[in-house]
């Protein structure tokens, strides 16, 4: 027999069969002796679970002695055992291709050693070899036929190769070996409903109700295997059979009704309808039976009222009104109906309470498809809030008509309320930024903005990291933190290097600093060079020349800014008519620099330093 190595001595010490050694002081006991008590402890356990799983193979070893000497062998069948014991241990240990080579040779000494089949069965299947697994447990199952844990795994086993014929023999087989054993034929039932012999199935359910009784579950499955076999007469007498044992349970009257309507006896299913409907006016069941009946009548003003009155019913289960809601819906849009009833409904199924925002969401979707006003979409967008604060959909509905309709308290609260609710996207860090940033509330628009770049990785949305980056230097220049400023704006630059309003007012910023002004003209050229007819980014291109006193060169450029501008100046306008005053005086045309000036007083309102301009007729600096 193969020994069982040292390296395998920490397993049997500390496996649950066995029992800790005594150690080299323990009286009277050598460690060797201890080691090998160990040894036929654990195959000692083994010998129980064997002879509780596979009683034929055990059989022969039932009597295995204290192994104190190595077993002595006489015979190939012993041989095989001890092998297949060993085999056993080196599986339980986790040594698999060790157990594999023991269970071999095991079975090559002896060919009808059930427990070798059996594990070699599984290694097989594991190893995908399909054909030799089944034949292997096919054979074990044959030399050990009274052991039913066998025999379920061959079962399994071809149902997981779709072998249902050989199922359903092995089950019957089973079924007669061990009459009562009910999970038997719920398997069997399950390999005939499977295959679609329904007379078979029939016949299955029937021997379950003589081991367990009539149930309704039993009843109401045989009812539903007559439908599928289209066998009218035995599912009506299923169904009366079970109307008549549970005369207080309205579905299987209501099922007896429906069954007359599908046969198209119109006139006695009505009858068990109007019958049942005094006592019964809220019954889901019943109300869908209505429904059904009078769209299959064609009496469409009736049957749209009985879906509405089953819609706004408490009681139906909440997946069957999403998906009636949903399927009316679509119709509708569909067909271009008329909204009127469709919001009729709507408004009524809206007034209930809302279990979650399906409901809600399909109102809404349906009302922004059907274009209808955002007054009307906005409270079923908020209600959809109230329901899920998490909602996102509807926060970005609401959020796109708050920033199109320029409305900066409700981008405001939309976004902060996401950010309360530790929401990782960053575009609601960056509109609460622009939001607070015009409201000039400086410094939350920074914590924002800030937050927002920590919510970006490298998976992001490249135009929203780079806007992120842009917002935070407009608002550093803002609060007079210019070396920030153009930290953000080189971060921005880094993602991307021609942005153009990022460029422009880097270089704007610069000019007003007298800083780098080299590199200011290179950003501000290269902004002209993507929009090269913005009037703001001809002035500042014109500034930084005046900057750097090329008066001449300066003039040329912001000529072009008062070309766009024309009449049609507006207060935005007001520092580029100023420069246009300061540049024409550094040029010595004080005449049009004193028309310039003037024409940004009347635009802008008072301004100190401009009136000196105009009163001096010549240039200061702030």
């Amino acid at each position: 027999m193969k020994k069982i190595s040292s390296a395998d001595e920490k397993y049997f010490v500390h496996s649950p069969f066995s029992v800790r050694p005594r150690s080299s002081s323990d009286k009277g006991t050598s460690p060797s002796s201890a080691k090998m008590s160990i040894k036929s402890l654990i195959h000692k356990t083994f010998v129980i679970i064997l002879t509780a799983m596979f009683p034929a193979a055990a059989q022969a070893q039932s009597g295995i002695a204290e192994m104190s000497e190595p077993l002595s062998v006489e015979t190939d069948g012993e041989r095989a055992q001890a092998l297949f014991l060993d085999g056993l241990c080196q599986q339980l240990a986790g040594h698999y291709s060790e157990a594999y080579d023991l269970f071999s040779h095991a079975l090559a000494l002896n060919p009808r050693h059930v427990g070798a089949l059996y594990e070699l069965s599984n290694y097989a299947r594991h190893l995908g070899n399909d054909s030799l697994s089944l034949l292997q447990l096919e054979q074990a199952a044959r030399l050990d036929a009274d052991n039913f844990w066998l025999k379920q795994a061959l079962v399994n086993l071809y149902v997981s190769q779709h072998r249902t014929d050989d199922a359903i023999r092995q089950l019957e087989q089973m079924s007669k070996q061990y009459p009562q054993r009910s999970d038997l034929l719920m398997m069997l039932a399950d390999m005939y409903q499977r295959g679609e012999n329904y007379e078979a199935l029939v016949r299955t359910i029937d021997r379950i109700e003589v081991l367990e009784g009539k149930s309704e579950q039993l009843s109401m499955q045989k009812f539903h295997v007559f439908l599928q076999m289209k066998d009218e007469q035995r599912a009506f007498a299923e169904m009366q059979a079970l109307a008549a044992e549970y005369p207080n349970d309205v579905r299987y009257q209501v099922i007896i009704g429906d069954l007359y309507h599908d046969r198209g006896d119109q006139q006695r299913a009505r009858q068990i309808y109007d019958r049942l409907l005094a006592d019964h006016p809220d019954n889901v069941n019943l109300q869908l039976s209505y429904f059904n009946y009078y769209h299959d009548q064609g009496l469409d003003a009736q049957a749209d009222s009985a879906l509405q009155q089953l819609l706004v019913n408490p009681q139906v289960d909440a997946n069957l009104r999403h998906q009636f809601v949903g399927a009316l819906a679509y119709d509708n849009i569909q067909q271009n109906g008329d909204t009127t009833s469709m919001m009729q409904l709507f408004r009524q199924l809206l007034a209930q309470p809302q279990e979650d925002t399906r409901i809600v969401e399909l109102a809404a979707r349906y009302m922004v498809t059907r274009d209808m006003p955002t007054a009307q979409i906005k409270p079923v967008l908020h209600q959809m809030l109230a329901i899920d604060p998490e909602a996102e959909l509807a926060r970005n509905q609401l959020l796109s008509y708050a920033i199109e309709e320029e409305d900066t308290a409700a981008v405001v609260h939309l976004c902060k309320t996401a950010v309360d609710y530790g929401t990782n996207d960053p575009v609601y860090y960056y509109y609460l930024a622009i939001g607070y940033f015009q409201q000039n509330k400086n410094r939350d628009a920074i914590d924002a903005a800030k937050r927002g770049l920590t919510r970006t990785d490298d998976k992001s949305n490249l135009a929203l990291v780079t806007n992120l980056y842009a917002i935070l230097g407009d608002l550093y220049h803002r609060t007079g933190q210019d070396e920030l400023a153009f930290q953000a704006y080189d971060s921005c630059l880094i993602y991307r290097p021609d942005d153009a309003l990022v460029l422009n007012n880097y270089a704007y910023y610069l000019s007003l600093r007298k800083q780098d002004l080299q590199r200011a003209e290179q950003m501000s050229r290269r902004s002209l060079q993507h929009e090269g007819t913005n009037p703001t980014y001809l002035d500042t291109y014109a500034w930084i020349l005046f900057q750097q006193h090329r008066y001449e060169e300066a003039r040329t450029y912001i000529d072009s800014v008062l070309v766009i501008l024309g009449d049609s100046a507006q207060p935005d306008d007001v520092s580029l008519l100023e420069h246009a005053g300061d540049i024409y005086a550094r040029c010595g045309l004080t005449d049009q620099a004193v028309r310039h000036w003037q024409k940004a007083l009347e635009l802008g309102g008072p301004n100190a330093l401009i009136e000196k301009k105009i009163r001096k007729r010549k240039y200061y600096e702030k």
